[in-house]
C-alpha cells in the first residue's frame, strides 16, 4: 500500500511556532511499524501542497493526526482526501482523536486510532489492504457502511520500548533544517518514555496513557542517540529525569561511547531536587537547557492549579541548574481568575529568579483533563483553533482587554540583555537571539490576542457557546 501521513499545519495568529518547531516524531514513528509498505510524511507546517502530494503519489491511505488546536485543520485535510478519492481510506489519530474520537467520527473518516499506534496501525493496514473487515482491528473506532460508528475494545498490551524499531527520520529528511527547539536548528526530538505518574488537573497525559509508565532500557536510547546526524538532540519526555537509576545509566553510556551532543530535556523540579548529581552528570555529557513546569511564583498558585510540587522544590530546583549553568525555560500558567495583582506577583517572581528564557500559557481546559470535566459549562467557545493556552476560553475575572495586556506585559518585560552573554559563551547563536527577540516581540503584542478571543474577536468566524451571557457572568455571582 502507499500510505501518506500528514501533521497538520498550524492555525492561524498568535503562537509558540517562533519558539519550537519539533518534526511529528509520532508519525515517523507509526511509518517505522509498516516497513513492507509505502510510506511517505506531508508536514504542512512546511508544505501546505496537499492536493499536489495526493495527486503524484497516489495514496491507498491517509493518516492524519492533531493537537487539539489543530483538530479544524485535521478535519478539512481528512474532507480534501475523500473529495479527491473516495476510494483513499482516511484515519484519524492522535491526542485529541483518542480523547474524544467524536469530533473525528464524520462521514469523511474511515477510521480513528486510540492510543498508541505502534499496536494499532499495523493490524489496521493489514486489514484495509487485504480489505478485511475492520471489527477485528483493535484500539479504533471504525465507519459502517450505514454511516454509523463502531467502537472496538482499546488493547492493553504493553508496547516494548526496546524493540522500537526506529523512526523513520528518512521521510522528513526534506524539512530537517527547519525543525528547531528553542534555540537550536535544525534540531531532532527523542522520545524515551510515555505516560506520568502525577494527576495535574490541567494535563491530560495520564489519561491519554490510562495511568500507565512506559521506559526505554538505557541500551536502546543510546542506539537512537547515536544514530542521531544533528548536534542537538531534545528529550520530549513529560518528565526525563523520573527515573533517576535508568537516566543515570543512559548519561553513562553516551559518555563511554565518546557521543559529544547538546541536549535539552522537560524535566519536573522535584526530580531535580531528588537528584541534583544527575543534573551535573548530564551537564558533563552535554546538557544546557531544560524545560521547567514552574507553573507558578507562589504557594497559592500553585495549590490552585492542583501542582504537587511546593514553591520551595521550585526554588531549589532553579538554583541547581542556575549553579550548573543550564538554561532554564520557565513554563507559567496564568488563570484567568488572576487580579492585577497576581500577574504583578508572577513578574517579581521571574525577575528575581533571574530566569531569561519565559513560556507563559493561560490555563485551558484541555480536553480529556480534570480541568475540563470540571469547567465545561464555562467555556465560551467550542472553536479548538482557541485552545491554544494562549487565549481564555473561560471568563476572566479582569475585563478581557486588560487581561490580555497584562500577559502580553510578561512577555515584554522579559530581560534580553542575558541572551548576548549566552552568544558569548556559545550557547547560543546571534541568529538565536533574533529569533528570540521576534517571539518576544509577537507575544508582547497583546492586540494580536485579541484577533482570535472567543468575546472580543470577530463573531462570523468564532462558533460561541449559547452559554456565553451566563458564563460571563460567573465572577460576579
Amino acid at each position: 500500500m502507499r500510505i501518506l501521513l500528514v501533521q497538520p499545519g498550524l492555525p492561524e495568529g498568535v503562537g509558540f511556532r517562533l519558539v519550537a518547531s519539533p518534526e511529528p516524531l509520532h508519525l515517523e514513528m507509526i511509518a517505522a511499524t509498516v516497513p513492507e509498505h509505502d510510506v511517505r510524511i506531508l508536514d504542512m507546517r512546511l508544505d501546505t501542497e496537499l492536493e499536489s502530494a495526493l495527486r503524484k503519489f497516489k495514496p491507498d491511505m491517509v493518516g492524519v493526526t492533531s493537537l487539539t488546536p489543530e483538530v479544524a485543520s485535521a478535519q478539512n485535510i481528512l474532507d480534501q482526501v475523500k473529495t479527491f478519492s473516495p476510494d483513499i481510506f482516511t484515519v484519524a489519530g492522535g491526542h485529541h482523536a483518542t480523547l474524544l474520537p467524536q469530533d473525528f467520527s464524520l462521514p469523511q473518516v474511515d477510521a480513528i486510532a486510540l492510543g498508541e499506534g505502534e499496536t494499532i496501525f499495523p493490524k489496521l493496514v493489514r486489514a484495509a489492504a487485504n480489505r478485511h473487515g475492520l471489527c477485528d482491528v483493535p484500539g479504533i473506532v471504525w465507519q459502517n457502511r450505514d454511516g454509523t460508528f463502531i467502537r472496538n475494545e482499546r488493547p492493553n498490551d504493553r508496547i516494548d520500548l526496546g524493540k522500537l524499531a526506529m523512526p523513520r527520520r528518512d521521510l522528513t529528511q526534506a524539512y530537517r533544517d527547519e525543525y528547531f527547539f528553542l534555540f537550536d536548528r535544525p534540531d531532532t526530538s527523542v522520545a524515551t518514555s510515555r505516560g506520568c505518574p502525577f494527576h495535574c488537573g490541567f494535563c491530560s497525559v495520564h489519561e491519554f496513557h490510562r495511568g500507565s509508565i512506559n521506559q526505554m532500557p538505557p541500551e536502546r536510547v543510546l542506539a537512537e542517540v547515536a544514530a542521531i546526524p544533528t548536534e542537538h538532540i531534545t528529550f520530549v519526555d513529560d518528565n526525563f529525569l523520573m527515573n533517576h537509576t535508568r537516566e543515570t545509566a543512559i548519561a553513562d553510556r553516551i559518555k563511554s561511547e565518546g557521543i559529544r551532543k547538546r541536549y535539552s530535556m522537560e524535566c519536573r523540579t522535584d526530580s531535580i531536587v531528588r537528584h541534583p548529581e544527575l543534573v551535573a552528570q548530564w551537564v558533563d555529557i552535554g546538557l544546557y537547557a531544560v524545560l521547567l513546569g514552574l507553573e507558578g511564583g507562589s504557594e497559592k498558585i500553585l495549590k490552585g492549579i492542583k501542582k504537587s510540587c511546593t514553591i520551595d522544590t521550585n526554588n531549589r530546583a532553579i538554583q541547581i541548574l542556575q549553579d550548573q549553568g543550564v538554561i532554564i525555560w520557565g513554563a507559567f500558567i496564568v488563570d484567568p481568575a488572576w487580579t492585577a495583582d497576581d500577574f504583578n506577583q508572577l513578574s517579581d517572581y521571574v525577575r528575581q529568579k533571574r530566569i531569561t528564557h519565559t513560556q507563559f500559557t493561560v490555563l485551558t481546559p484541555l480536553p480529556g483533563t480534570q480541568l475540563y470535566r470540571e469547567r465545561r459549562a464555562e467555556l465560551l467557545t467550542d472553536d479548538y483553533s482557541c485552545f491554544d493556552t494562549l487565549h481564555a476560553v473561560v471568563p476572566t475575572r479582569l475585563p478581557r482587554e486588560e487581561f490580555y495586556r497584562h500577559f502580553a506585559d510578561l512577555y515584554r518585560q522579559t530581560d534580553i540583555g542575558p541572551y548576548y552573554d549566552l552568544v558569548q559563551s556559545g550557547k547560543m547563536t546571534i541568529e538565536d537571539c533574533r529569533r528570540g527577540k521576534r517571539m518576544l516581540d509577537a507575544m508582547a503584542d497583546w492586540e494580536r490576542y485579541i484577533e482570535k478571543d472567543p468575546i472580543l474577536g470577530r463573531t462570523d468566524a468564532l462558533p460561541q457557546r449559547q452559554d456565553t451571557a451566563r458564563a460571563t457572568e460567573s465572577w460576579r455571582s
